[in-house]
C-alpha cells in the first residue's frame, strides 16, 4: 500500500495564500478582548482555556470563597457553563437553564430540551442582536433554542430541529446515535458540528464533517472524513470504503481562527478501532489535524498522527491555537496533542511543523487479514508527555498482592514491543492507552506566550482480539441471555458484571437501579461510552437483565489471563474484537502512580518545564498516601492571565497552581465529582470561577461559582 510521502502533510498553498489576502475581520459583535469572556464551550473559538482576567491572581487566589451555587439534580453530565453578559447558560436537571451569572438565580428552565449527557452548548446572535439562540443536541436531532426564553425557534430546520442522521449516505433509520455531546463552533452564521455514533461497532455511520444555516438549519457544506471517488484521499482506503466504512469523526472539541476563516478540526478512529482487515490503507482522514475553510468546507491541509489506526487512538483533545517564537520570528501555530503521548506543532496557515516530524517502523500486527502501517509519526525535538512503555516491574504498589501477580502474568503473556504494538490475540500492551495520554478537555494555553499546559491521564490497557460472530437479529433471537451477555458485554462489563470503574460500571444487580423500560432504552440506544445494540429483540431484554442481575460482580484479573482460540477462522460471519481492558486494582490503576500528571511546555523551545503529580485518589488521600495524581481527569483545565491554571479532579476538589512553578496556592472541596472545564468570566466588576461538580454517585450535584470577598475588593 503506497504511503503518503515523508510527512503526511497535504498543502493547498494556494487557497492559504487567497485566504491571507482576503481575510475576513473578526466578528463584531463581541467588543471585549477575545479572551477576557467565557462565551464559547472551553473559553473561546480558539479552544485556548484562557481568560485574559487578572483580578483573580497568585497574591490574592488564597482569598477566593463559594459566592453561589445552583443545584442541578442527580443525573451525571459534563457541560460547561457560558456567559453571554450577565446571563451563564446551563445544562441542569435535564434541560437548559439561564442564570444570572453574578447570582446564581435562575431566569428560564427549558425542561427536557437537551441530552443530559451532552458537554455544553453553542451560542449565536445577528449582527443587531435581536436574534439570539443556543444550539444544543437531543438524541440524533440539533435544536434551536431561543436564548432569551429557551423556546424552540420554530423557523430553524423542521420546527426547530434537524435531523443529523439524513445527508450521510446511509439508511437514517439504521443510525441509533450521530449527535455529538460536544457542542459545534458557531462561525458567521453556521454552525459546524461532529458527530459521536457509538463508533466501537463495525457498522457505524461515516463521520462527515457538517456545516448548518444558524438561522435556516439548512446544511452549507459537508467534508467527507472517509472520501468519496476522485476525493483525495480516496486512495487510502479500500474503494468502496466510503459505503461500509464508519467514524473517523469528529467528537472532540474543535477549534476556529475567527481573523482567518480556518477551522481546525481532529479526529478519532476508524471503525472498528481495534481491526481493520476491512479498512486496508492508511485511512485518511481518520486521526487527522484537518484545517478546512471555515465558510466552504474546502481542505487547506491536513497532518494524519496515526496510519490506519487499530488503537483506539482518537485526538481527544482539541487543536490550541497559540503564537511561538522561533529563531527571532513569530509563527501563529497550533498545537496537537495525541492520547499516543506525542505533541505536535503547525504553522496553522500553511501546515508546516515547527518542529521536526519523522516517520519511524513500528512493530506489525501477526493478526490474519489485518494490515497496519509500516511506519508512524514520531515528534524530533518535542518531547513525549506520557509513559509509552509498560512492564511487570511498573506495576502499582498499592495493588493486593494477588491482584498483583495476576496483573504481572496478564503482561507476561501479551505482546509487548513498545508503542504501537498492535492488538492481538494474546493480548497487547498498550501505553499510554486508548483511554490515556491527552484527554478531552484536559489542555490550556497562554496564546500570545507559546506556553502548553496539559494534564496527562496514564492508563495502560491490554486490549485482546477475539473472534466474535456478527451479531445480527436472527442471533441474537436464537441465543441464550448467557450468550448475548458474553457476545456484547462481557469485553467491557467482566465475566462477572463487575466492570471497571470508573469507567465501565460494575452492572451486577442492575435491577435494583434501572428499571425495565430503561433498561432496554440503554441497550438499544446506546448511553455514554456504550454503543447501541439494536439487533437484540424486545423479546429477549427481559431475559438479560435478568442475567445480568444475578451476577455476582466479582473482581478477577486472573480471569484476563487467557489466550483467545482462533482455530476456527473459516465462518464469514466472524469478526476480530476486544473490549478496553482497563485494568484497575482495588486502590487504583495497573501501572505505577501517578495516574495523571500536570506538564508545562514551552513551545517556544519545544521543552518540557515542569511537570507535576495532578491531584490525588481520595481512597489513598484518607490513608495518608498523596501525590498519585487523579484518576481519568477530563474537561479540568484553564489558564489564566492572573499566573493560575485553575483544575477540577475526581478527588472533588478545585485547585489553583501557579502556572511558573506547578505548586497549589489555593484548594477547595466540591461537592461532587466534577464533569466540564472550570469556566471564567467578570460581571459587575468581579471575577468568578465556577466548577462543574456534577458525576458521581451524588445528590448534590452542582455548579458552584467562586469569588473574593468583597472585603478583598
Amino acid at each position: 500500500m503506497k504511503k503518503f510521502a515523508s510527512s503526511t502533510i497535504r498543502l493547498c498553498a494556494m487557497v492559504a495564500f487567497v485566504l491571507l489576502l482576503g481575510s475576513c475581520q473578526r466578528p463584531t459583535e463581541y467588543p471585549q478582548d477575545e479572551w477576557s469572556g467565557w462565551r464559547s464551550y472551553a473559553g473561546s473559538p480558539d479552544s485556548s482555556q484562557y481568560s485574559s482576567l487578572k483580578q483573580i491572581n497568585r497574591e490574592n487566589v488564597s482569598d477566593l470563597e463559594v459566592a453561589w451555587t445552583f443545584a442541578t439534580g442527580s443525573a451525571n453530565h459534563r457541560s460547561t457553563p457560558i456567559v453571554i453578559d450577565d446571563v451563564m447558560y446551563v445544562v441542569a436537571n435535564g434541560g437548559v437553564t439561564a442564570l444570572d451569572a453574578a447570582t446564581g438565580e435562575q431566569k428560564w428552565f427549558a425542561a427536557d430540551s437537551v441530552a443530559p449527557s451532552v458537554r455544553g452548548l453553542a451560542y449565536w446572535r445577528s449582527d443587531d442582536g435581536v436574534d439570539q439562540r443556543l444550539l444544543v443536541t437531543k438524541d440524533h436531532y440539533l435544536q434551536a433554542l431561543d436564548a432569551t426564553t429557551g423556546d424552540l425557534v420554530s423557523s430553524f430546520g423542521n420546527n426547530g430541529r434537524v435531523d443529523l442522521r439524513v445527508g450521510l449516505g446511509r439508511d437514517p433509520e439504521t443510525i441509533t446515535r450521530i449527535a455529538s455531546r460536544t457542542p459545534g463552533r458557531v462561525f458567521e452564521n453556521l454552525l459546524i458540528v461532529g458527530s459521536a455514533m457509538g463508533d466501537e461497532t463495525y457498522d457505524a455511520p461515516p463521520g462527515d464533517i457538517r456545516a448548518y444555516d444558524v438561522r435556516s438549519g439548512e446544511l452549507v457544506w459537508t467534508f467527507h472524513t472517509i472520501p468519496h471517488p476522485a476525493e483525495p484521499g480516496y486512495e487510502t482506503w479500500p474503494p468502496e470504503a466510503w459505503k461500509t466504512v464508519g467514524a473517523a469523526n469528529a467528537w472532540s472539541t474543535m477549534s476556529v481562527d475567527e481573523q482567518r476563516g480556518i477551522i481546525y478540526v481532529p479526529t478519532g478512529a476508524p471503525s472498528y478501532h481495534f481491526f481493520g482487515g476491512d479498512r486496508a490503507g492508511d485511512n485518511l482522514y481518520a486521526n487527522s489535524l484537518i484545517a478546512l475553510d471555515a465558510r466552504t468546507g474546502k481542505r487547506l491541509w491536513h497532518f494524519q498522527a496515526i496510519h490506519h489506526d487499530v488503537w483506539d487512538y482518537d485526538l481527544a483533545l482539541a487543536p490550541k491555537l497559540l503564537t511561538v517564537k522561533r529563531n527571532g520570528k513569530e509563527i501563529d501555530a497550533v498545537a496537537l496533542a495525541g492520547k499516543h503521548g506525542f505533541l505536535f506543532v503547525f504553522d496553522r496557515v500553511t501546515g508546516e511543523p515547527v518542529f521536526p516530524i519523522e516517520e519511524r517502523p513500528v512493530p506489525q500486527s501477526d493478526v490474519p487479514g489485518e494490515y497496519t502501517s509500516p511506519t508512524q509519526p514520531f515528534p524530533v525535538v518535542v518531547p513525549p508527555f506520557a509513559r509509552l512503555t509498560l512492564t511487570e516491574n511498573d506495576l502499582s504498589p498499592y495493588a493486593d498482592p494477588a491482584e498483583k501477580n495476576a496483573l504481572a502474568q496478564r503482561i507476561r503473556l501479551a505482546r509487548n514491543d513498545g508503542l504501537f504494538t498492535p492488538p492481538s490475540f494474546q493480548g497487547s500492551v498498550s501505553a499510554p492507552g486508548s483511554r490515556g495520554g491527552a484527554q478531552h478537555g484536559n489542555g490550556a494555553v497562554i496564546p500570545n506566550a507559546g506556553l502548553f499546559y496539559l494534564a496527562v491521564v496514564e492508563s495502560p490497557t491490554i486490549p485482546k482480539l477475539e473472534l466474535r460472530r456478527t451479531l445480527t437479529a436472527e442471533y441474537y433471537l436464537n441465543s441464550g441471555a448467557s450468550e448475548i451477555y458474553a457476545s456484547s458485554c462481557k469485553m467491557c462489563h467482566g465475566a462477572r458484571g463487575e466492570g471497571r470503574p470508573p469507567l465501565f460500571p460494575n452492572i451486577a444487580g442492575i435491577a435494583d437501579r434501572l428499571a425495565d423500560g430503561d433498561f432496554l432504552a440503554v441497550v438499544k440506544q446506546g448511553r455514554g461510552r456504550m454503543a447501541a445494540l439494536p439487533n437484540i429483540p424486545d423479546s429477549q431484554i427481559p431475559a438479560l437483565l435478568n442475567y445480568v442481575d444475578q451476577l455476582d460482580g466479582a473482581h478477577s484479573a486472573a480471569e484476563q489471563n487467557t489466550v483467545s482460540d482462533v482455530s476456527d477462522v473459516s465462518d464469514e460471519n466472524l469478526r476480530y474484537r476486544s473490549g478496553y481492558h482497563h485494568f484497575f486494582t482495588q486502590n487504583g490503576l495497573l501501572g505505577a502512580p501517578p495516574w495523571s500528571n500536570l506538564v508545562a511546555y514551552d513551545l517556544n523551545e519545544g521543552k518540557i518545564l515542569w511537570q507535576k503529580p495532578y491531584g490525588d485518589v481520595s481512597q489513598l488521600a484518607e490513608k495518608g498516601i498523596v501525590g498519585t495524581g487523579s484518576l481519568f481527569p477530563t474537561n479540568s483545565l484553564t489558564a489564566t492571565a492572573g499566573g493560575l491554571l485553575f483544575s477540577t479532579t475526581r478527588d472533588r476538589k478545585i485547585r489553583a497552581w501557579d502556572r511558573e512553578t506547578g505548586e497549589v496556592l489555593w484548594s477547595a472541596d466540591l461537592p461532587a465529582d466534577p464533569g466540564g472545564i472550570p469556566a471564567i468570566y467578570q460581571v459587575k466588576g468581579r471575577q468568578y470561577v465556577v466548577a462543574t461538580a456534577t458525576r458521581g454517585n451524588s445528590e448534590q450535584h452542582a455548579y458552584v461559582a467562586f469569588t473574593l470577598s468583597r472585603e478583598i475588593q
